[in-house]
């Protein structure tokens, strides 16, 4: 005797949603844009900071270390509540995977190329974890990437400042030597030096790739961005880097993404920017209008 089984439409639907993407299939909320670029900004970090520990590791094993502990600052435990809504191996995973690495370095003599071999799978790792907790349409979302370049920008300002040893809000008058007629600050963290550089080189790589053509202020935010670059490689005074971000960076990413972030009035420190809002677990938050995809 032949038997039959019928599923309800909302039955059906279930088990067609389940199957087609089990990864992703969730309970959980769809995350914003704003989210999406924040947590990015995060992926992008821990990225920099462990290619940092591999590099300096045979020259400078204290900055590998410092760059090797950096790469846990940067999640919280929301994020790791977030990921696990996607995909709870993935968040346990990477929690295994950043707190190896870490203890790589606090062994006298790691090697090269286990450091190496490290550094790839934590990068295979957040691979995973991206595609699992950021939907492709705002992977491909030009307005989610420009405010990435935003995050990164505070970022590299946030470590130019601790590479000072200055305080928040504070003027870097007090932290700058003179040499004939050009004022040079005086870095006493190489470690967040380094980052700083490197933030802000992988925001100008990431402009690169959704910037305008036929646009001149997109060619006016290109050449800001390099200035600033140049402005922390010549170890200039903190307040010249940060103005270049208040009179120039933050309006045009304003004005050719339409990302209506603040516009500071002043030049007070790198808080007010990557990030507005940011809280003291490090989550950042944004206000932005309008969704391309690119």
């Amino acid at each position: 005797m032949n038997k039959y089984y019928f599923l309800t439409l909302p039955g059906l639907v279930f088990l067609l949603a389940f199957n087609s993407n089990t990864n992703n299939f969730i309970f959980g909320h769809t995350f914003s844009g704003d989210e999406s670029a924040s947590f990015l900004t995060i992926v992008e970090m821990i990225k920099i900071e462990s290619q940092l520990a591999q590099k300096d590791l045979a020259s400078n094993a204290t900055n590998a270390k410092e760059h090797a502990e950096h790469t846990t600052e940067h999640i919280t435990a929301n994020d790791t509540k977030e990921i696990n809504e996607r995909n709870p191996r993935l968040a346990t995973e990477l929690n295994n995977t950043l707190s190896d690495f870490v203890k790589t370095f606090e062994s006298q003599s790691p090697s090269e190329s286990a450091v190496k071999d490290k550094v790839s799978n934590l990068g295979d790792v957040l691979s995973e974890v991206v595609s699992a907790r950021i939907d492709k349409d705002q992977l491909d979302n030009v307005t989610v990437k420009a405010l990435v370049v935003n995050d990164l920008v505070g970022e590299g300002l946030e470590h130019y400042n601790s590479s000072l040893g200055m305080e928040e809000n504070k003027t870097s008058a007090s932290n700058a030597t003179e040499s004939g007629s050009n004022e040079t600050a005086k870095i006493v963290n190489d470690a967040d030096y380094q980052s700083a550089q490197a933030a802000i080189s992988r925001a100008i790589d990431m402009y690169n790739e959704i910037k305008p053509s036929g646009n001149a202020n997109s060619t006016e935010l290109g050449n800001s961005l390099n200035s600033l670059k140049d402005t922390i490689d010549s170890k200039s005074p903190f307040d010249q880097a940060d103005k270049t971000v208040d009179d120039k960076i933050t309006p045009l990413l304003n004005g050719i993404f339409k990302l209506k972030l603040a516009e500071e009035a002043g030049h007070g420190g790198e808080g007010d920017h990557a990030g507005e809002g940011q809280d003291n677990k490090g989550e950042e938050q944004h206000s932005s209008s309008g969704n391309e995809t690119h």
